[in-house]
């Protein structure tokens, strides 16, 4: 299975969000092979997330990568990794 990397790039706060307090993380993710080193796949998703939880947009998480099981590790880690930084994650300014 390949490594994934994770970097938040900006937060935004959505305005018009039927939440109070949604903010969303683009997240850059480099997806490389563990034996040789190589950068397999690399982009950005955004990520939605609040007080409730982390969530991903799965329509993205699809069209950045076909397969299923690569894709269910990504939603799972990327999700992981937004609901551990949530605290320390504030809107950029505009």
């Amino acid at each position: 299975m390949p490594q994934i990397l994770f970097k938040v790039q900006q937060v935004n706060r959505l305005e018009n969000h039927h939440i109070p307090d949604t903010y969303e993380a683009t997240v850059e993710v480099e997806i490389i092979n563990r034996e040789s080193g190589e950068l397999m796949k690399q982009g950005t998703l955004p990520v939605q997330f609040n007080e409730h939880g982390s969530f991903p947009s799965i329509s993205h998480i699809q069209q950045f990568v076909s397969d299923k099981k690569m894709q269910t590790k990504l939603l799972f880690d990327i999700r992981r990794y937004v609901r551990k930084l949530r605290p320390y994650l504030q809107p950029d300014e505009q």
